[in-house]
């Protein structure tokens, strides 16, 4: 949903009010892609928001998370809360190697993951992040057939048949690597 005229914050502000009122102990919160325009940071506990440096638009993870934070805190309305990165990634399509990284290539997919998790990661202002996504999977053909191969939103760290890509083990050795990682 957009959240960007009076009526779209009356939609959110009615939903977090339901949500707080059927649950008072878990903190709320709703994706954004917005930058700039959203008008509902106000209502959620925590800013949560969908980010795809290197892959989208040029600007670095490190360059996105410092304009995402620094509007927030000034015209965004959520100076103080958390932040929370709901969906970064890349795409690429499982067995097409490409050592001058194209796009939709395996290896240009690991090297933006790489870049994205490593910045986020290292960001003060940023509680954590989830990745966008598991695996493959097939996506409506009337919305996105001119922009994704094979008719599927090929972001995943997986193929549709689970078959590990390049960035599966980039993300492996991010996570293990992190301070607070345990294994389970």
């Amino acid at each position: 949903m957009r959240s960007e005229t009076e009526y779209e914050k009356s939609c959110y502000r009615r939903q977090y009010d339901l949500i707080r009122h059927l649950d008072k102990s878990r903190p709320c919160s709703s994706a954004s892609c917005r930058f700039g325009t959203d008008i509902c940071q106000d209502l959620p506990d925590i800013c949560s928001w969908n980010i795809y440096p290197y892959w989208y638009d040029d600007d670095t993870a490190s360059q996105k998370l410092q304009k995402l934070h620094d509007w927030l805190n000034t015209d965004g309305n959520g100076g103080g809360k958390p932040l929370l990165i709901t969906e970064v990634g890349a795409g690429g399509i499982y067995g097409f190697r490409d050592t001058s990284n194209d796009v939709w290539s395996e290896d240009l997919q690991a090297e933006i993951l790489e870049k994205q998790l490593k910045e986020i990661a290292a960001s003060d202002d940023c509680i954590g992040m989830y990745i966008w996504q598991f695996c493959d999977v097939r996506v409506s053909r009337i919305w996105w057939a001119l922009r994704r191969p094979k008719s599927r939103n090929n972001k995943g760290i997986v193929d549709e048949y689970r078959r590990p890509k390049l960035a599966y083990r980039i993300v492996r050795d991010i996570f293990t690597s992190l301070p607070n990682y345990r294994e389970k």
